[in-house]
């Protein structure tokens, strides 16, 4: 059988920008969320809450604060593993894992979990590594589509997901010079790395009006299209908002 031969890194399936990129609403460099909106007046489960950061502030807003660790020595209230979480089913409104999930072995598990412990509408807010390297004892760094996969086969959605604050490239250039200071340097670097994306972006937007013939608003849409995932594929980390589905007897 006579094949073309394939360019290096492609698969056998022509993806399209769309096929890539997450199904939700995408932020470069902006927050998603107001934490003290979500959280007022709420019953928050904190998994993996170190310290106890956000206690205080969950707290003065009326909200109910419960800290998890695996192990004793934070802040934690209650000792337990986020693949085994020791809570009824449909307890809390909210759920937070911020810098977490890349050191859970099993994450599928713990975003079963985290479906489970959440009541409908309820919030899974938080921050995952992506383009970090190893650290402490980390596992599974998430790409976006790993964060949208195991919403959608745990009920729950990927609405809104930030990244492009910092890259992969600036953060293991901190890690290479360190202990010496690199933290402006490192913010110049990632700034300059969106300027690049922007520019490509904007020739994208010329070669698909001029070259493939597309109206300006669609070649508009897929330029900023690539600017976003170009940042997302590249980013340090990811915030997101994750929302547990109402089920149909709720909804009634």
């Amino acid at each position: 059988m006579n094949r073309e031969k394939p360019v290096l890194g492609q698969g056998v399936r022509k993806l399209t920008l769309e096929n890539q990129a997450p199904q939700c609403d995408i932020y470069i460099n902006e927050q998603i969320y107001d934490f003290k909106e979500i959280v007022a007046n709420k019953k928050v489960v904190d998994i993996g809450c170190g310290y106890g950061r956000n206690k205080s502030i969950v707290e003065s807003l009326g909200g109910e604060w419960v800290g998890v660790e695996p192990f004793e020595g934070g802040a934690n209230t209650v000792v337990g593993s986020a693949e085994d979480l020791p809570f009824e089913d449909e307890t809390f409104d909210v759920v937070i894992m911020d810098a977490v999930l890349e050191h859970i072995p099993d994450v599928g598990k713990a975003f079963s979990e985290v479906a489970r412990v959440l009541k409908p509408n309820g919030l899974f807010i938080g921050y995952v590594a992506f383009m970090e390297c190893f650290h402490e004892i980390s596992y599974s760094h998430l790409s976006f589509k790993a964060l949208e996969h195991y919403s959608n086969i745990n009920g729950m959605k990927l609405e809104k997901i930030s990244g492009g604050s910092a890259f992969g490239i600036d953060y293991h250039l901190r890690i290479l010079f360190y202990p010496f200071p690199f933290n402006f340097l490192r913010k110049v670097i990632a700034s300059s790395i969106r300027f690049i994306f922007k520019i490509k972006s904007k020739l994208a937007y010329l070669g698909l009006r001029y070259k493939r013939k597309m109206k300006s608003k669609e070649a508009k849409k897929k330029a900023d299209l690539y600017y976003k995932l170009e940042c997302l594929r590249q980013s340090n980390g990811f915030n997101h908002l994750i929302r547990k589905q109402e089920t149909i007897a709720n909804k009634k």
